[in-house]
C-alpha cells in the first residue's frame, strides 16, 4: 500500500535511462505515463489492462515506482513536494 503522504504530492521527479530528470506536475505525470505505457513490449503484465480510466494512470503512479518498457529499460518515477517560497 502507498503512503498516504504521496497523494498530497503535486509533483512527480521522471526517470528515463539516458535523459536528465523531469520535475513535473501529477497530470504532466500521467501524460508521460500514457505515452510510455503504448511502447511496453506484450510480454509484460501490463499488456492486458484496460488504460481507458483515468483512474488507472493514478493508481499507477501511486502505487509502484518503476515501469519495465522492454527488458532492460525502465522508467521511474518518485513523488515529491515542491515547497513555495
Amino acid at each position: 500500500m502507498s503512503n498516504p503522504l504521496i497523494r498530497s504530492a503535486d509533483h512527480f521527479v521522471l526517470l528515463e535511462p539516458d535523459s536528465k530528470e523531469k520535475i513535473v506536475t501529477k497530470k504532466e505525470a500521467i501524460i508521460w505515463l500514457k505515452n510510455w505505457i503504448t511502447k511496453v513490449e506484450s510480454s509484460t503484465i501490463y499488456q492486458n489492462l484496460d488504460y481507458s480510466k483515468e483512474d488507472f494512470f493514478e493508481d499507477l503512479l501511486e502505487s509502484t515506482y518503476e515501469l519495465e518498457i522492454k527488458l532492460g529499460y525502465v522508467i521511474k518515477w518518485f513523488a515529491v513536494r515542491i515547497e513555495p517560497d
